[in-house]
C-alpha cells in the first residue's frame, strides 16, 4: 500500500497541541475571571485593556502545560502514533458521506415515529386504565 500524500504528522500534532492550548487558554481565562469575581480580586489589564491579569495567567499557564506535553517523550510520541495511523485512514468520499448522512436522517424519523406511536398508545391505554 501506497504512503498516502499530506502533511507531516509531526506538523499535526505540533498544530493539535497549539489548538489544544489555546482552548486551555480560554478555559483557564474563564475559570480565573470567575473565582476573582468571587473573591472580589481586581482583575487589573496588563496589556492594554484586553489583556487581564487572569488572560496573562490562563494562556500562559497553557502554554507552559503544552509545552511540558510536547516534551514529555512519552505524550509526544503516542501522538504522532496516533496521527501516523490517521495518515493510513481511508476516508469517505463526499458521496458516501452524503449517502450514511441520509440514512442516518431517515432511520432517526422512522425511529422518532415509532416511539411517537408507542407513545402514544401508552397514554391511550393509561388514560383508560387510570
Amino acid at each position: 500500500m501506497e504512503q498516502g500524500q499530506g502533511i507531516d504528522p509531526k506538523r499535526i500534532v505540533a498544530i493539535a497541541f497549539a489548538a489544544a492550548a489555546l482552548f486551555l487558554g480560554i478555559f483557564l481565562e474563564k475559570v480565573l475571571a470567575l473565582a476573582f469575581s468571587y473573591t472580589r480580586w481586581n482583575d487589573f489589564p496588563v496589556f492594554g485593556a484586553d489583556w487581564t491579569i487572569t488572560t496573562v495567567v490562563g494562556f500562559g499557564a497553557a502554554a507552559v502545560a503544552a509545552g511540558v506535553a510536547w516534551r514529555t517523550p512519552r505524550v509526544r510520541d503516542a501522538s504522532l502514533e496516533v496521527a501516523g495511523e490517521l495518515k493510513k485512514v481511508t476516508w469517505p468520499s463526499m458521496r458516501e458521506t452524503r449517502a450514511a448522512t441520509v440514512a442516518v436522517i431517515a432511520a432517526t424519523f422512522v425511529a422518532a415515529a415509532i416511539l411517537g406511536l408507542f407513545d402514544y398508545v401508552w397514554a391511550w391505554l393509561s388514560a383508560r386504565i387510570y
